[in-house]
């Protein structure tokens, strides 16, 4: 067994509090050293729940992501935890990636994506708005509704460049 610290700003949970190491076996650090495919980085996360493969997608792909949740929220706290979610999704959903149909960058890239517009729906979709409350003219939000509309379609034609680098 070969000790590997795995760090990561988006996975908190890949060192324990009290700084302790990781344990990983030598076959593990060897791909992972050795700049396995992204693919294969799935397929291990996926098979062997391994961490430090997780912690390899965020070095590679974190930044992308990051640009992709920060065009469509325009904020950086948000666009952090939306990075954060979408490694968790892909955690969970590594079983279900199909290397014949899309690549990695792509798959995190839609998760990204999903992620982004559930946030933006939470902020703007209130929890109830009551009958007697809802005014007859334009709502108050409307506004800021309209510029994250804007910021779409912003992040429409800038996403493409994206995913091109």
């Amino acid at each position: 067994m070969t000790t590997v610290r795995a760090t990561s700003r988006h996975i908190p949970d890949l060192e324990s509090r009290s700084g302790e190491l990781m344990r990983a076996s030598a076959e593990a650090c060897a791909t992972s050293t050795d700049l396995a495919p992204d693919a294969v980085l799935v397929e291990r996360i996926a098979a062997l729940g391994d961490r430090v493969a997780l912690a390899e997608l965020d070095a590679r792909h974190g930044m992308t992501l990051y640009a992709i949740a920060y065009t469509l929220l325009l904020n950086p706290d948000a666009a952090d935890v939306t990075v954060a979610v979408t490694l968790r999704a892909a955690w969970r959903r590594a079983a279900s990636f199909n290397a014949r149909e899309q690549t990695v960058g792509r798959w995190l890239a839609g998760l990204t994506r999903e992620a982004a517009r559930d946030q933006l729906r939470r902020a703007v979709m209130p929890t109830s708005v009551p009958f007697a409350r809802v005014p007859a003219r334009e709502p108050p939000g409307h506004r800021a509704w309209t510029s994250r509309r804007l910021a779409w379609v912003a992040a429409a034609l800038v996403l493409p460049l994206i995913l091109l680098t």
